[in-house]
């Protein structure tokens, strides 16, 4: 079943006045607190991380994000119903209700009232490109935040095709002529003239220009109560509308003061130390455990037998033991297993096997989720794929090592979805760009769970 997903575009853009933003550490600050919320709420947090265009003078990344986003979603194989396209300068509140519910499927955006000076000069600059078409600005909305679903995606083309057909005005425009916004002038422009159905988000979902609306503090007559206006009265904090070289600092205090009300799960219980990849390159990362247990949070899979492929020290074994009913452990070192077996000594649902899974003889046991982590050259993958697929009951299928580049895995995994019609629903682990401590870069996120039930 289709799910809503959280698009956050975290790209630095290849531009020679970067000094502007003082840093780029808010990024991640923001990510850390969406991954919470649609951990919470049962979402995806997907990262865009792709541009179409190399020119991000030319194409600017706010301006990209809309030409390209139902493709990358295509690309990697992410079905979704609605999509949230969110600002990487925003934190949601931590117990932020769940937006989707308030579409009605419609585009769901953010009244934009904070600079209606800003708001009429952009709108003003940008009308002789529209044929002088005269926008409703009581209408006018922010990009910040964008609620959109499939039905959507002809206008997002129109958007396009129409900037790229005028690319040269667009860029004297933003560089020049108007100075005043990117894309958001011209989506209002595009949604307008096309008569889009628009569902306003309540205030509290859109905060921004905290500074300039002095609610960065607290009321001082009531001193016993010193939280921040913003954090008492909105649901998701924006932090633009000020001098962005000021962001990083901003962003990584608040981030300070708040970050205690993001728990994260524990991914494991073990006595014993349970290593991950920064202490062996050979495990997973702390991450791909921390989302294992995430994922599999719900009580349904309680019930269920995990067979895992190449159990190596049992790390992700373990992690396993907290999920489900039973996990069957496959491993051909037997060193490895007695390893694995002092990881797992407090729990008692894990069963090891001793065995070459590629051993003429060696039959997969039953089991309604498998981990292939077993070979890891495309051939290996792709038998074990369809051997578990041909054997077993339509299990769901996790596999790690998908943003390894020095493997074929990632490319095994692409053919055999796209062979058996799946989808991948679930991208979990360290992202894109990860450095692992021997020296590898991920080029994608660490592993995949398909064929979510």
């Amino acid at each position: 079943m289709s799910k809503n997903i959280v698009v956050m575009p975290m790209i630095i853009p290849k531009d020679k006045k970067l000094d502007k933003f003082g840093g780029w550490e808010w990024m991640n600050y923001s990510k850390k607190a969406w991954q919470f919320w649609c951990d919470k709420n049962g979402y995806d947090l997907i990262i865009w991380d792709e541009p179409q265009e190399e020119d991000t003078v030319k194409y600017r990344v706010t301006v990209q994000r809309w030409f390209d986003i139902f493709d990358f979603l295509d690309r990697k194989g992410i079905d979704y119903n609605q999509v949230a396209m969110i600002d990487a300068c925003s934190f949601p509140k931590w117990d932020c209700p769940d937006f989707f519910e308030l579409t009605d499927n419609k585009l769901a955006v953010g009244l934009e009232n904070d600079n209606l000076k800003w708001v009429y000069e952009s709108v003003d600059g940008y009308k002789d490109i529209f044929d002088g078409y005269k926008l409703d600005i009581n209408k006018y909305f922010c990009t910040q935040l964008v609620i959109f679903n499939k039905s959507h995606r002809e206008l997002f083309e129109k958007f396009k095709t129409f900037y790229k057909n005028n690319i040269d005005e667009f860029v004297e425009l933003q560089t020049k002529k108007v100075i005043r916004g990117t894309c958001q002038t011209p989506m209002n422009y595009i949604m307008q003239m096309n008569n889009v159905e628009i569902k306003f988000l309540p205030k509290p979902y859109r905060l921004s220009h905290l500074y300039r609306k002095e609610i960065l503090g607290h009321n001082w007559q009531l001193d016993e109560d010193q939280t921040p206006f913003f954090v008492k009265y909105g649901y998701v904090w924006f932090f633009s509308g000020f001098d962005k070289t000021q962001r990083d600092k901003l962003m990584k205090q608040v981030w300070d003061y708040i970050k205690g009300n993001y728990a994260q799960k524990d991914y494991q219980t073990s006595p014993v130390p349970i290593e991950s990849k920064d202490t062996n390159k050979n495990a997973t990362t702390k991450k791909f455990k921390e989302d294992i247990v995430s994922v599999f949070s719900d009580p349904r899979y309680k019930d269920m037998t995990l067979l895992e492929l190449g159990s190596h020290q049992g790390n992700t074994t373990r992690t396993y033991a907290e999920c489900f009913n039973k996990v069957i452990a496959v491993e051909m070192s037997a060193e490895n297993i007695e390893i694995a077996k002092s990881k797992c000594t407090d729990v008692d649902n894990v069963e090891f096997i001793n065995a070459d899974v590629y051993m003429k003889g060696f039959k997969l046991p039953k089991a309604d989720i498998v981990h292939i982590d077993a070979g890891h050259t495309y051939g290996a993958v792709a038998y074990d794929f369809d051997r578990c697929m041909n054997e077993l009951d339509n299990p769901i299928i996790i596999l790690d090592d998908f943003g390894n580049p020095k493997q074929e895995i990632n490319s095994a995994i692409l053919d055999k979805v796209k062979e058996y019609n799946l989808t991948i629903d679930e991208f979990i682990g360290e992202d894109d760009g990860y450095i692992c401590p021997h020296g590898l870069v991920f080029n994608d996120r660490e592993g995949v769970v398909i064929n979510l039930k």
